[in-house]
């Protein structure tokens, strides 16, 4: 019998997914029986016939993301295409690609796996991804908000930075590949069945060219993304243009909300500091839900310190400098690699 659970997908964007019907067990992890494994594929595959019971998951703003049983592997799994309307836009054509493209070069233990990339009987671009069941980060901090306790379910602060020392492997190994993710917040972190961690939404990932890491995004091709770096207060210019990256506000390191060309691998360790803020004090470290609410509460107030507020919760000092190191507004005075927080981490994990 089916019960309610959260289906967690890869890279739902802006869409945060309610809590569907969907059966965990036994057909979430089904037994494996002889006939299944024993099925002959036709003498002439035909992709375009692969897929099939496809199920909307999620509508997000340019992608439609589904489940759907793949005929040739005997599984359900996870299928992700451009909505209708954006099928033929060149910049979300080359935005797709380099999503699916990192998604699936980033093999790591905390990145999700992806199947294939190909174009359906229309010629339109999709790809499919194992199809992941747990909890966000931003589910279990809801739950300790609720209950303002760090202690809910399995869960608890050492495991909750245990999670958070997670990512920062996952992000450590994307650096050393030259990926930044530019998009870590609550709901791009899963915590599975398994207690596996997964770093969800490569779609904001920017890379380089091998040709002295000269930057050239997707959006390169949309003009809005051709303006230098601007004054975010001139209400002259639209918000738009004011700030072309997608992206969740409050995470964002404050060069990237200024000038989302002008970013390098210290914008992840600065949204990661604010997820350790937030585990810390079950609180959001900076407030606003767009860009110049935040860059003006970012400039007219000094950086937020856990301890004071949140002074019921009993901050370690150890876990507060790591997480006040990390969100310093100015990038050059932050740890200067992910490694080096991922070794604070487990010192406090693991004391001596």
């Amino acid at each position: 019998m089916g019960f309610s659970v959260n289906l967690i997908l890869p890279d739902f964007g802006t869409t945060r997914l309610n809590t569907v019907l969907y059966p965990k067990h036994p057909d979430a992890y089904p037994v494996v029986y002889r006939p299944e494994t024993d099925i002959h594929l036709p003498r002439k595959p035909d992709n375009r016939m692969r897929y099939m019971y496809f199920k909307t998951i999620a509508k997000g703003g340019t992608c439609i993301i589904s489940s759907c049983r793949d005929l040739h592997l005997r599984r359900t799994i996870c299928h992700k295409a451009l909505r209708k309307e954006l099928q033929s836009d060149p910049v979300e054509q080359a935005r797709f690609l380099r999503e699916a493209r990192v998604t699936a070069m980033l093999q790591h233990p905390n990145t999700i796996p992806t199947y294939e990339l190909g174009r359906d009987a229309k010629g339109h671009y999709y790809f499919t991804m194992k199809l992941v069941h747990g909890v966000t980060l931003r589910e279990v901090l809801d739950q300790c908000k609720a209950k303002k306790s760090h202690n809910v379910g399995k869960f608890d602060l050492f495991r909750l930075v245990d999670v958070l020392s997670q990512v920062g492997h996952c992000l450590h190994y994307a650096h050393t590949h030259g990926v930044v993710h530019r998009d870590i917040k609550p709901e791009n972190v899963l915590v599975g069945d398994f207690d596996e961690v997964m770093v969800l939404d490569w779609g904001m990932a920017k890379v380089w060219d091998d040709d002295a890491r000269k930057n050239t995004l997707p959006e390169d091709l949309d003009p809005h993304w051709k303006l230098k770096k601007i004054d975010a207060a001139d209400e002259s210019i639209p918000l738009t243009r004011r700030a072309p990256v997608q992206g969740t506000p409050p995470y964002m390191s404050p060069e990237q909300l200024e000038n989302p060309h002008d970013v390098d691998h210290r914008t992840d360790i600065y949204s990661l500091g604010t997820l350790i803020f937030e585990v810390l004090t079950l609180q959001r470290m900076i407030e606003g839900d767009d860009v110049l609410t935040v860059i003006e509460n970012i400039k007219n107030k000094a950086q937020p310190r856990p301890s004071e507020r949140a002074p019921n919760m009993n901050v370690p000092d150890a876990l507060e400098r790591i997480c006040l190191t990390c969100t310093n507004f100015e990038r050059e005075r932050r740890y200067d690699s992910m490694e080096t927080v991922i070794n604070e981490f487990e010192t406090w994990m693991r004391p001596d």
